[in-house]
């Protein structure tokens, strides 16, 4: 009986231990389908796995299963989540984030390397600042590129804006895209990104925007037959953290959970760029004609459309700030 209880006590100890260090796995949210983003979303878990030894987990949840994006928001100042996988320019859903309404402003990018330079730029940090505190997130970081937004159809080819005239669009829940959308001509159409295939292949919405990558991952090909290469967005994914649950973190978890975005990032990066090379090849031999249209008219209608909401949809002079960084 003597040796039994030193045993129980040893065991009541380590108990306590494991109970204390042991955390329940923290819920990453993101809403395009799992064949896209589900890959960076496992590696980044992986990255924190690694670095943590196992003590802090991530487990994602994709294809909208946590709800849509501003509902995501919502539930990072709620607590209903802890963290989302997301495109950079949806922080202009976040509480306070006007402003970001400008990075889909289209074309306001001169091309990939200027949006990245401007994420690491004082610009960037200076308008985030206050929407993390006011929004309840932490930034964790930069998780990957995304190739440039294209523009597909089942039923239209489109070589300048006129052509699109009453095309039904799915684009993201973002001001400056439904508002150049309609400076084009076309009808943007609000459907959850869970829901993109089976609405196009029911014909409730004619086309979407996407990179070529996500839309051969989606495998869209089967229901879309033109693919238009307008460039028009420029763009990365983004880890972002409830920050009281980033506040519970210790110190080293913290630094690991930013150590694995960088390491995650170097990865996800130039897979993506080596799958949307091999998308467009991929959506030629499932029978999608890529269309290259003069540019031209694209941007002057979108600067026309961009001009009369500065002010309104940012703070004025937000473009030039962006445009302005080198």
């Amino acid at each position: 009986m003597k040796r039994i209880r030193p045993l129980l006590a040893g065991l009541a100890l380590a108990s306590l231990a494991f109970a204390a260090t042991a955390q329940p796995a923290l819920r990453m949210a993101y809403v395009a389908p799992p064949p896209v983003w589900g890959p960076i979303a496992d590696r980044y878990a992986k990255e924190v796995a690694d670095r943590t030894n196992g003590e802090v987990k991530v487990q994602s949840f994709g294809a909208g299963q946590l709800g849509s994006l501003p509902q995501n928001y919502a539930g990072l100042r709620t607590g209903q989540i802890d963290m989302m996988l997301a495109d950079t320019g949806t922080l202009a859903l976040a509480k306070g984030g006007k402003d970001f309404n400008a990075l889909f402003a289209p074309y306001v990018f001169r091309d990939h390397a200027h949006f990245k330079a401007f994420m690491q730029s004082d610009t960037f940090r200076q308008m985030l600042a206050p929407v993390e505190q006011e929004a309840g997130f932490k930034y964790v970081g930069y998780v990957s590129d995304r190739s440039p937004r294209q523009l597909t159809t089942s039923n239209r080819k489109v070589l300048k804006p006129d052509d699109m005239k009453g095309l039904k669009v799915r684009v993201p829940e973002t001001p400056a895209i439904l508002e150049v959308m309609k400076g084009w001509g076309a009808a943007p159409t609000p459907v959850p990104a869970a829901e993109l295939y089976l609405a196009m292949k029911q014909g409730l919405v004619d086309g979407q925007d996407n990179g070529f990558d996500a839309i051969a991952g989606a495998k869209y090909y089967e229901v879309q037959k033109y693919a238009m290469r307008i460039d028009y967005i420029q763009s990365g994914l983004m880890v972002l953290m409830a920050a009281d649950k980033w506040a519970r973190l210790s110190p080293a978890h913290q630094k690991a959970m930013t150590e694995a975005v960088a390491a995650t990032e170097k990865w996800a990066s130039q897979m993506t760029w080596d799958v949307a090379d091999k998308s467009i090849a991929t959506l030629k031999a499932n029978g999608m004609e890529i269309v290259e249209p003069d540019l031209t008219a694209f941007k002057q209608a979108a600067d026309k459309v961009m001009t009369g909401f500065d002010g309104q949809l940012w703070a004025k002079g937000t473009l030039e700030k962006i445009r302005a960084v080198k």
